[in-house]
């Protein structure tokens, strides 16, 4: 069952662009804005990690479509990858690196898109599979072509960068970033939301998705490969996670009684994540940076108690229930981001 939520309008623009397509553009363009312009110092450096966060984001809100079917969970998506704690960190790095994580939502579009709708064939999951290897090849091109003699030589990030087993960690801790400069996760409450899509996507049983991210992973613990940083291949699971976190948003909001069981387990995960931080905050060590991660937990947690006791009070009160969801992971968005950027 469904609900009718915030939207703009479906009205076609474009060829295929709607108003709600304008509207999130526009939504994250006034977020880099939020994000950058207040850093002391604002260069075309600067400016141009805006615009890659922006981008990226539109183009995993675009992607996020194919599986999502309302707004708001999209615009979610395109949040938690483009201003996600992992595409922040490339602006430690030459902005042109940025590129890659741009790159990877917009090329994978064909090959999700290509005869959506159609009945699945051999001939349909080739092309497919070729398709999905446009953002590899673009990352590829994307740092090789700046090492050559008469492009500089430029080498835009450090080739010596892997996924290693402390970098796991900011799945849980995304602003202590616990392993090297890029944090490998996604904010407290996408997490608790993803949890939540990893339901929904063992329940759709779409294995083929996996390739390309399984692909991403074993590259970023890799060796590196035409020139390119192995974490720059973790983008791939990365954007997995945010269209989970998606898919686990609009699960939420079209939860009934039958859902009860899988909001009382994503509900417990983040009460356990914000009590256990809570433990850590109370020690001399700690730092606002506990505070924080254990506050964005308990306002998930805070959050979901409330969905579920209005299920299981039988009180459908779609609008309510899309404001209290809505402003949890909003707020965290905000606060996460904002500590980041000025961290870095």
């Amino acid at each position: 069952m469904g609900y009718s939520f915030p939207e703009l309008g479906k009205q076609r623009l474009l060829s295929r662009i709607t108003i709600n397509d304008i509207a999130v553009v526009v939504l994250y363009g006034c977020f880099s804005i939020y994000l950058y312009l207040p850093s002391v110092g604002v260069n075309n450096a600067r400016v141009f990690c805006g615009f890659n966060a922006m981008a990226a984001a539109w183009g995993a809100y675009f992607l996020s479509k194919r599986w999502v079917n309302n707004w708001t969970p999209s615009v979610l998506t395109g949040a938690a990858y483009g201003f996600g704690p992992f595409a922040l960190s490339f602006g430690a790095f030459h902005p042109l690196a940025g590129l890659s994580i741009v790159m990877v939502p917009w090329l994978l579009l064909p090959s999700v898109y290509w005869h959506k709708g159609k009945s699945p064939d051999a001939m349909r999951f080739c092309v497919r599979g070729l398709l999905a290897l446009l953002p590899f090849a673009g990352i590829v091109l994307l740092f090789w072509l700046p090492t050559q003699q008469w492009a500089g030589p430029r080498f835009l990030m450090p080739k010596d960068l892997a996924l290693t087993v402390q970098d796991f960690a900011n799945l849980i801790f995304p602003l202590r970033n616990s392993g090297g400069i890029v944090a490998f996760g996604l904010y407290h409450g996408a997490v608790v939301f993803a949890l939540m899509g990893v339901f929904v996507y063992i329940k759709l049983q779409r294995i083929a998705m996996l390739i390309p991210i399984a692909a991403g992973l074993i590259l970023s613990v890799w060796e590196p490969i035409f020139q390119v940083s192995p974490i720059v291949w973790a983008a791939f699971p990365i954007l997995f996670l945010s269209v989970l976190c998606g898919l686990g948003f609009q699960a939420f909001l079209w939860a009934g009684k039958a859902d009860t069981k899988w909001i009382v387990i994503c509900a417990a995960a983040a009460s356990a994540l914000a009590a256990f931080i809570a433990g850590i905050m109370i020690t001399p060590f700690a730092g606002r940076v506990f505070e924080l991660t254990a506050t964005m937990y308990a306002l998930a947690a805070v959050a979901l108690w409330i969905l579920l006791a209005l299920i299981r009070l039988n009180l459908r009160w779609p609008w309510f229930k899309w404001v209290v969801l809505t402003s949890a992971i909003t707020i965290d968005l905000l606060y996460s981001a904002r500590y980041l950027i000025d961290k870095f």
